[in-house]
């Protein structure tokens, strides 16, 4: 048998309020997730020549301006944004992850495939 190994992820964590360094502390006793709390401004800190990437940033929606979120993922696709709101039991995940776009079709399977998933929470 073949074991997995298992990759570690590595997380930022962003914003000093009490709920998202509670979070972080959490993911912090799973074995695949490296954590570090980023202090400053998150391009400022990921434009660093020796900075290793982060596979996710998690910030507080409700406390941050979540408008740095487009500029980052469009200059770092690969890096996964969580913006996490606990007293709305909401999260805003956002990726560079890119679809096709060929047609008109492309875009309305897109647009069907969002909508499913926004249903879905709202009738559960």
């Amino acid at each position: 048998m073949d074991k997995q190994v298992k990759e570690t992820r590595k997380i930022g964590i962003y914003g000093s309020r009490l709920m998202i360094s509670a979070i972080g502390a959490s993911l912090q006793e799973k074995s695949e997730f490296e954590i570090q709390k980023i202090d400053g401004f998150v391009p400022d800190i990921i434009d660093e020549p020796d900075a290793a990437p982060f596979d996710v940033i998690l910030f507080d929606l409700a406390a941050t301006q979540p408008h740095f979120a487009i500029p980052l993922i469009h200059t770092h696709p690969t890096i996964m944004m969580i913006g996490v709101d606990l007293a709305n039991k909401k999260m805003l995940v956002l990726c560079g992850k890119e679809s096709r776009l060929l047609t008109v079709e492309d875009l309305v399977q897109a647009i069907q495939a969002g909508g499913r998933s926004s249903q879905a929470e709202s009738e559960g």
